[in-house]
């Protein structure tokens, strides 16, 4: 079912520049992911001079909230090696940080706050009993119980895209649902997004990139509702040229959650106009219905993190932002 949004509350968010105190900030180009679990915020970057590699940090905000003491580079050996140079942090069932290196699957546990010790496990390996050809590269890991796991898979060379699920005692890897706007665009480029998993409702969302849908569906696959926060800009026939996410109006560019609302950072435009509109954040249950719609955002705003449901952190592309809702 398709919920076209009607009119709901509109809200100013309150917002205010966090200190960084510990180590200092790297030039970050770009920051992929961010995470919070507590009062710590997990980050993963690429820096300027970095060629691609990702580094990842941890940043745990003061009680009074408006300092980050940030450590240093996570993962890193005495030898100067990195232990994952794809690292992506996820939250344990009982509430640990983790990590899943996004090129080769393997899962780690974080010891001494920095130090990446692996658990001998793997979301998926060449022994993984798949139902299609998989590729490695996993995104939006989540943790549903003991060696159990949701996230979102790719087929090889470009193709299709979906919600999976794993079970390492099992060693097996099963589908939910494909993950695509409509038929017509069936491989993952033109369904990019990012998925959040509720553990209080066992529900799931995907927030489309170069489309204003959310679409929110349940562990088995069954949809629950299906939700437009904008009009239809996706041009298909872009889709010839390397850059035409460029090319393209982008929708939810970032998606955070709690166990109780979603969290959609919304442009409506496209990236190099970003330091020129401001965005909007959306607040929406899981069942899919609108609460609020925030403005007033810090422009540009590139990443956001849950905190609780009235503080999000965000990125600006130079710093970190403590945002009130």
């Amino acid at each position: 079912m398709l919920v076209v949004m009607s009119a709901v509350a509109v809200t100013a968010a309150e917002t205010e520049k966090l200190v960084i105190s510990g180590n200092p900030l790297p030039p970050i180009r770009h920051i992929s992911d961010m995470k919070m679990s507590g009062d710590t915020l997990l980050f993963v970057f690429e820096s300027a001079d970095g060629y691609g590699q990702r580094y990842m940090r941890r940043g745990v905000l003061d009680r009074r909230g408006n300092t980050l003491d940030v450590s240093p580079d996570m993962g890193r050996s005495g030898h100067g090696y990195y232990v994952s140079y794809m690292p992506y942090p996820f939250v344990a069932d009982n509430g640990t940080l983790r990590i899943v290196g996004q090129d080769d699957c393997e899962i780690f546990g974080v010891e001494n706050d920095t130090v990446f010790v692996s658990t001998r496990q793997c979301l998926m390996d060449a022994n993984s009993i798949v139902p299609f050809p998989l590729s490695h590269y996993a995104q939006d890991v989540f943790m549903t119980g003991p060696d159990r796991y949701v996230f979102v898979g790719r087929e090889p060379k470009g193709g299709r895209q979906y919600a999976l699920t794993a079970d390492l005692t099992a060693s097996e890897i099963d589908t939910i649902r494909q993950i695509n706007v409509s038929p017509e665009l069936q491989t993952w480029m033109p369904n990019a997004g990012e998925m959040a998993y509720s553990d209080k409702h066992s529900r799931l969302a995907f927030a489309y990139k170069l489309h204003p849908v959310i679409e929110i569906f349940d562990t088995d696959g069954k949809p629950i509702k299906s939700v437009r926060i904008g009009e239809d800009t996706f041009d298909p026939k872009t889709l010839e040229a390397a850059d035409f996410e460029d090319m393209n109006s982008l929708h939810t560019v970032d998606l955070t959650y709690t166990p109780d609302y979603i969290y959609a950072l919304h442009w409506g435009y496209g990236y190099y106009d970003a330091d020129r509109y401001a965005s909007t954040i959306y607040k929406i249950d899981w069942n899919g219905n609108v609460i609020d719609r925030y403005f007033n955002m810090p422009y540009p705003l590139y990443r956001i993190a849950a905190i609780d449901d009235t503080r999000l952190i965000g990125w600006d592309g130079k710093g970190f932002v403590l945002i009130l809702l």
